[in-house]
């Protein structure tokens, strides 16, 4: 299998986590909306979120809503938006994004080159903040 994701879960990528369980990875985009958009993945490799077992399916939304919290938290957004979109990999995965403009997690945004550049040391460093948060 040639999925990036599947890749990351195997520790055969690199990645920035933030969360990892027995069902669950969390990790920073390396493509961000803004500051903090964090991805969530199941480990198993299911394309659709829609076709995910019970378990998996409430592992990636508790953990969704946990991290929401601490993002909202460290960058104080006017809201934390959830989007799955999945077009880009083929593998389940939810983006939480800190919205500070309503904007912030539509097309419109990529469209007109809008979206902020964070490299590898950025997302280490965003990542080892979010990780640090206690609720």
């Amino acid at each position: 299998m040639d999925c990036v994701f599947c890749k990351i879960v195997k520790k055969e990528e690199p990645s920035n986590i933030i969360y990892e369980d027995d069902e669950v990875l969390a990790f920073m985009d390396i493509h961000p909306i803004n500051e903090g958009d964090i991805l969530i993945i199941p480990k198993s490799h299911v394309p659709d979120f829609y076709n995910l077992n019970e378990k998996d399916y409430l592992a990636v939304t508790g953990i969704a809503k946990e991290l929401s919290k601490k993002i909202n938290k460290i960058f104080k957004p006017k809201k934390v938006g959830v989007v799955i979109a999945g077009f880009d990999v083929p593998h389940t995965h939810l983006h939480i994004v800190p919205m500070h403009d309503e904007d912030d997690i539509t097309s419109r945004k990529l469209l007109e080159n809008k979206m902020p550049k964070f490299n590898n040391k950025q997302l280490s460093k965003t990542a080892e903040r979010i990780r640090g948060v206690k609720l």
